[in-house]
């Protein structure tokens, strides 16, 4: 059987932005609200998601996740109010393109 597979890819002023495994490391540290924690969860170094945090949040011109330093309560990570208005709008957009494969899917016969 062959099947139309599509992957959200957006970019921002013609840079890459997110994609579905930033967008799912953004959803791990919403999750567990520590980048470390996120990181080992997805099975990648914690300098990598560190990057691609960095790389967001550049991007976006607009801090998506805030970082807090440890100390004596420890540290974490968060979104932001525009990180969490980014991961609701990613969302959408997901469920846009699931349905409308679904659709595709189902005409297409070769």
């Amino acid at each position: 059987m062959i099947e139309v597979d599509l992957h959200i890819h957006l970019r921002r002023n013609g840079k890459p932005f997110l994609n579905s495994s930033s967008v799912e490391l953004l959803r791990e540290v919403h999750r567990c609200g520590s980048l470390r924690v996120a990181a080992m969860g997805l099975h990648c170094s914690y300098q990598h998601a560190w990057q691609v945090i960095n790389n967001i949040n550049r991007a976006a011109g607009t801090p998506v996740v805030l970082k807090q330093r440890g100390g004596v309560g420890g540290g974490g990570a968060r979104l932001s109010v525009h990180g969490q208005r980014l991961l609701d709008e990613y969302g959408s957009v997901e469920r846009e393109i699931r349905s409308f494969t679904r659709k595709l899917n189902a005409e297409i016969s070769f």
